[in-house]
């Protein structure tokens, strides 16, 4: 086996593996040293190939690891309160959702962003308290209950969850690509 078939063979047990490959495994069935592999390793890597060195041996870049999904959430709600905005708020939680902020689009004021960083119940419920405290509107009364929220999941499964939960609230208004005509 040459050089190239011996990268490619390589890096197909990488992508069959489960687990991690430690160098000495990998040495022993390619019939090559360790220290070959290692070489190996930084020419596939050269070469694209996202293969990661942990201390249990070597194993490919998880496509999905650290790519999160962002998405602005049109929300309404005609008679929105305190106790509306925390379900709606609980329901992106719950569902593995970050809420970075909220956006508010108002004729005289103009654009208005709210950082939130909304990561868990506990945070809902430390950002209502405070709301609370301020006995004042909610900001969305300008706005006629619209807004913008802006989520971010670790993947697209957590963001349709946190969708439906917001659909099955009534606040979720559907982008122009999903309404219906009559």
């Amino acid at each position: 086996m040459d050089n190239r078939e011996r990268r490619s063979q390589l890096y197909k047990m990488l992508e069959q593996g489960e687990e991690p490959l430690s160098g000495t495994y990998l040495s022993k069935v390619l019939n090559v040293t360790r220290q070959i592999i290692v070489g190996d390793v930084a020419i596939l890597r050269s070469g694209g190939k996202k293969i990661l060195s942990t201390a249990r041996g070597y194993k490919l870049e998880d496509p999905e690891k650290g790519k999160e999904f962002w998405q602005d959430l049109n929300c309404q709600s005609q008679n929105m309160d305190a106790a509306e905005l925390e379900d709606e708020l609980n329901v992106v939680v719950d569902n593995g959702g970050i809420i970075h902020g909220m956006t508010l689009s108002h004729a005289v004021y103009g654009i208005i962003r709210i950082a939130m960083d909304l990561y868990s119940r506990r945070d809902v419920r430390q950002y209502m308290d405070r709301l609370r405290k301020e006995k004042g509107l909610l900001i969305t009364a300008l706005t006629q209950g619209k807004h913008t929220l802006s989520v971010e999941t670790r993947n697209k499964e957590d963001m349709n969850a946190l969708k439906e939960g917001l659909k099955g609230m009534g606040l979720l208004v559907p982008c122009e690509s999903e309404k219906t005509t009559l």
